[in-house]
């Protein structure tokens, strides 16, 4: 599991859930930006209650710089995190860790990789390996990338991941 990385892994909700936080943080951060600016602007002598929290050990304007910066801090990170998350020609990374994972499991017990859908159903797995990974999708929660942010994610298919874990595993000529 944790070998696999599936726990750092995000699905394509969870990216669109962060990229909403992660909109909404820049706007508190500018607003820190406009605070921390109009503290300075402040003049000396009009300072009675910026004095009031000195005495208590708070330093208002320090503190919403060491905010602000901690924050910007964060965000860097998890823009960084994000773009790295959907570079490539990889459109869903959890579900393909997660298939990974379940075949890494599969071969550590001998058990075959294959692939398969089944002849009157295209959209359901022949294999226990397709089935294991499509209710490892569902254990995980990892959803597709939704076509509009109204609409209740769903479960990622299985037959892509599951496919490319296969092929992954399969021993070259």
């Amino acid at each position: 599991y944790f070998q696999n990385d599936v726990p750092s892994t995000l699905d394509n909700e969870q990216k669109a859930s962060m990229g909403r936080e992660l909109s909404t943080l820049q706007i508190v951060s500018n607003n820190l930006d406009k605070a921390a600016k109009a503290c300075k602007g402040l003049p000396l002598y009009d300072d009675q209650l910026r004095n009031a929290l000195r005495i208590q050990g708070l330093d208002l304007q320090k503190q919403i710089e060491d905010l602000n910066r901690t924050l910007k801090d964060n965000m860097d990170f998890f823009y960084t995190s994000i773009a790295e998350e959907t570079s490539g020609t990889v459109s869903d990374h959890k579900a393909n860790t997660v298939a990974k994972f379940v075949a890494s499991v599969f071969l550590a017990t001998n058990r075959p990789v294959g692939f398969g859908t089944k002849p009157s159903d295209s959209g359901e797995p022949s294999t226990p390996f397709g089935r294991a990974v499509r209710d490892a999708l569902e254990i995980f929660r990892v959803y597709r990338k939704p076509t509009a942010p109204h609409l209740t994610p769903k479960i990622a298919h299985w037959k892509r991941p599951a496919e490319r874990a296969a092929k992954g595993c399969k021993k070259p000529n």
